[in-house]
């Protein structure tokens, strides 16, 4: 799916949301807000309990955006939960050479660190967030403290590697990687600018094997830059 619609999708869907909530707001003739709800995270990517031979080179990259819904738990509704649902798009640029034969996954060494012009692997997954909020804010108030402690659920509906060797070469949905994985989650500012912490909880890869030895138990973690506006 192209990205720019899952844009349009998620920002019509929290007008929406979000016009449903003043509606509520009016008939119970209160002051009521709501925040944070419509996200989107920029982070830069690292490997947790990687092989040593392995290194990730540029901009090993995460995007995301999604919807969250804020539920407050007191009368000035600054502590509360958030649950959401979010699209993401993880890029990460290594030397691991993954390939496919005979249906088998293999993860090796390049015989050469100049063998290869590009190598990336390239996620995409749907995230299911869930925050537990404490912050400042006020209905008056439009800046405000956040700190936001929590976990992100995803699903991994498609991965693929490829690298450039006598030809490109790419490689789809292969076996061994997980596509179910979790990890906490903490973002924590003052207005627009917000810092946003992920610590996979899970390996990327189920029962992979590096030059067949060595166990994979890679494990994302990424950091980078929250902004909402809703």
């Amino acid at each position: 799916m192209d990205m720019k619609y899952l844009i349009y999708f998620f920002i019509f869907f929290s007008i929406f949301i979000n016009a449903q909530n003043k509606k509520d707001s009016i008939n119970s003739n209160q002051k009521k807000y709501l925040e944070d709800q419509l996200y989107i995270t920029l982070t830069y990517n690292l490997l947790a309990n990687k092989p040593a031979s392995i290194n990730l080179r540029g901009f090993s990259n995460t995007l995301s955006l999604g919807y969250i819904r804020d539920i407050p738990f007191n009368k000035n509704e600054n502590i509360g939960i958030g649950l959401g649902l979010g699209y993401s798009k993880s890029t990460y640029f290594h030397n691991m050479k993954i390939n496919v034969e005979n249906d088998n996954t293999f993860f090796r060494d390049f015989e050469d660190i100049d063998d290869f012009d590009s190598n990336k692997l390239i996620f995409h997954s749907l995230d299911l967030p869930i925050e537990f909020r404490i912050r400042n804010s006020t209905y008056e108030k439009q800046k405000f403290f956040r700190f936001y402690l929590g976990m992100n659920f995803s699903y991994v509906f498609h991965h693929k590697s490829t690298y450039n060797l006598y030809g490109n070469q790419k490689f789809s949905n292969f076996d061994k990687f997980n596509k179910f994985q979790y990890g906490l989650t903490t973002s924590i500012g003052y207005g627009t600018w917000n810092g946003y912490l992920y610590y996979g909880l899970t390996n990327l890869f189920n029962d992979a094997k590096f030059n067949g030895a060595e166990n994979i138990e890679m494990k994302s973690v990424r950091f980078g830059l929250i902004f909402y506006i809703l």
